[in-house]
């Protein structure tokens, strides 16, 4: 009698246990590394969640600021159109009114330059123009060999007359005498300008020595005559001035700073010798 079950196993159902079994251990493995992953999905949740806010902070601030840059373009388009419409409504004002603006520019021009000449505070000519006309002066001389004369004058003792009255007074004190000075003047080729400090200087073309010295006592006289005060003057209790005159007759190899140099040293020896004086290479 044969049994209803053997207890052998075929070899085709032992195979198909081994493919079961080992179905069954790779589905236990899928289970806990799927188990794995959402326990480190679980643990790092917050910190995916805090890249995903800043990545989206970060996206929200570049639209933003791309805004602002557009904004920003679209304003300097704006303002370059405005200053061509600008631009091409001056060009063609030029074009219309060419003539009175060339005028206007030109009358600008002539008070800057003019401006540029003069001492803002006595309103003579400055250093600077000086300068500029005694080397033009020197070579039209030097070609028709006349005479250039200097006269280079200092107030005597300013610094006392500026301890006294302080710097405004002195400011005004030089403007009085620039102004005694330049009416003293009867050449119009003649100039007188602020040296510097409390010396002013003036250029005579064509002078001889004998002429300066006219036009150095004309200026003294005006001096006095003005009266102005000086009570801490040693030499009279009013304001005075020393005077140095030179003349040359300029040579191609010579420098007018030759002549300069002349008037400097003649009215040093006016001061040395008592202030208050005219003093020249050939009268004294």
């Amino acid at each position: 009698m044969t049994p209803l079950f053997s207890s052998q196993v075929s070899p085709s159902m032992g195979e198909d246990l081994k493919a079961l079994r080992a179905a069954n251990e790779a589905l236990k493995q899928e289970n806990e590394d799927l188990h794995i992953a959402l326990t480190t999905i679980a643990e790092h949740g917050d910190m995916i969640e805090a890249l995903l806010n800043d990545t989206n902070v970060k996206l929200k601030t570049e639209i933003a600021e791309r805004q602002r840059a557009e904004t920003r373009l679209q304003n300097i388009l704006d303002l370059i159109s405005r200053q061509k419409d600008d631009l091409e409504i001056i060009v063609e004002t030029i074009m219309q009114h060419g003539d009175v603006v060339d005028a206007q520019w030109r009358e600008k021009l002539v008070k800057t330059a003019e401006l540029a000449n003069l001492d803002g505070l006595t309103q003579i000519a400055n250093r600077r123009r000086f300068d500029q006309y005694l080397q033009e002066q020197w070579e039209q001389l030097a070609v028709s060999q006349d005479p250039l004369a200097m006269i280079l004058g200092d107030i005597d003792y300013f610094k006392q007359y500026n301890d006294e009255y302080g710097h405004l007074g002195g400011d005004e004190c030089l403007r009085r005498i620039a102004l005694a000075m330049s009416a003293c003047l009867r050449n119009p080729h003649d100039l007188l300008a602020r040296y510097g400090g409390e010396e002013f200087v003036v250029i005579l073309p064509n002078t001889d020595e004998l002429g300066a010295y006219q036009a150095a006592l004309r200026m003294q006289a005006t001096l006095n005559f003005l009266a102005i005060p000086h009570p801490q003057s040693p030499i009279i209790p009013q304001v005075t001035m020393s005077f140095g005159i030179a003349v040359m007759i300029p040579q191609p190899h010579q420098s007018p700073l030759e002549l300069i140099e002349e008037a400097d040293q003649l009215l040093y020896r006016a001061k040395r010798e008592g202030r208050n004086r005219i003093v020249s290479s050939g009268i004294v």
